[in-house]
């Protein structure tokens, strides 16, 4: 494994300037025809936290502020990263099938295809965040030193759902069935992992289940940042589980790719 480790990084190095080329590529592709351009990567977004927002506030009546911060705010700080993990649940963890011109390459590493994708809806994500802190800023909502992490939880969440990708990628290439199985994890994870209600809220037994949800863990290191003004290794019984589901993703990223990679472009 150490030596598949060694050649993923080794090829991500070398090919760290096309990475950013092709992350950049895909983005111009998803939005080329489109004539308000770079607007629809906030519009559909900026849709949903609206829907959300009157659904829970307005309709429900169980929106409120959340440790003083506007429930929008608190809102917005889950959808955000939960429209970066989807594309990466969805799409990522079948993203040989995505760019099959590139899996036929003969001298194109196929580790590279996770990164620059996920770097691509990284970056989205990151816009998100800007508009969020911007937002913050002109409506004069606080904020706080806890900030300052919010670049290190971005690390974070990029080389973990790269090594989701990099796990299941080969995976979902060899079988569709597998492929699509996946897929359907993303509706559970939307409504079990806290975005649109406080974990807080579950007994003690759901919240240490929860604790080993990826997805749970991004979008509260997220909230974190913004609304919980809390630093990520603070609550070590929910980050230990986090480091613990990590760790086995990218041994089994290791594995997978060790295993497969060869069989991908002959079954693509």
């Amino acid at each position: 494994m150490l030596a598949t480790l060694k050649q993923i990084l080794s090829e991500n190095w070398q090919w760290r300037h096309q990475i950013w080329d092709l992350a950049k590529i895909d983005l111009i592709k998803t939005y080329r025809g489109a004539a308000l351009g770079k607007v629809w990567l906030f519009t559909k977004p900026a849709v949903y936290i609206l829907v959300y927002w009157f659904t829970l506030s307005v309709g429900m009546r169980s929106g409120h502020d959340v440790n003083g911060q506007p429930f929008l705010l608190w809102l917005a700080t889950g959808v955000f990263p939960w429209f970066f993990m989807s594309d990466a649940i969805n799409t990522g963890s079948d993203v040989y099938r995505r760019y099959p011109y590139l899996v036929n390459r003969l001298k194109f590493p196929l580790s590279v295809i996770s990164t620059f994708y996920t770097l691509s809806i990284m970056i989205i994500f990151a816009c998100t965040m800007l508009f969020t802190l911007a937002v913050c800023l002109l409506t004069g909502v606080h904020l706080s030193r806890y900030l300052l992490q919010l670049p290190l939880v971005m690390v974070i969440m990029f080389v973990f759902w790269v090594a989701w990708s990099i796990m299941l990628s080969p995976l979902g290439a060899v079988s569709k069935d597998f492929s699509n199985l996946i897929k359907t994890l993303s509706t559970p994870f939307f409504w079990l992992s806290g975005i649109l209600f406080q974990l807080s809220s579950l007994p003690e037994i759901g919240q240490r289940v929860m604790a080993f949800n990826p997805v749970a863990w991004c979008v509260e290191a997220v909230r974190d940042c913004f609304v919980y003004k809390e630093w990520i290794w603070e609550r070590p019984d929910e980050l230990i589980p986090f480091l613990v589901v990590f760790a086995v993703v990218v041994l089994l990223a290791l594995r997978n790719f060790k295993r497969l990679y060869k069989e991908v472009p002959d079954v693509l």
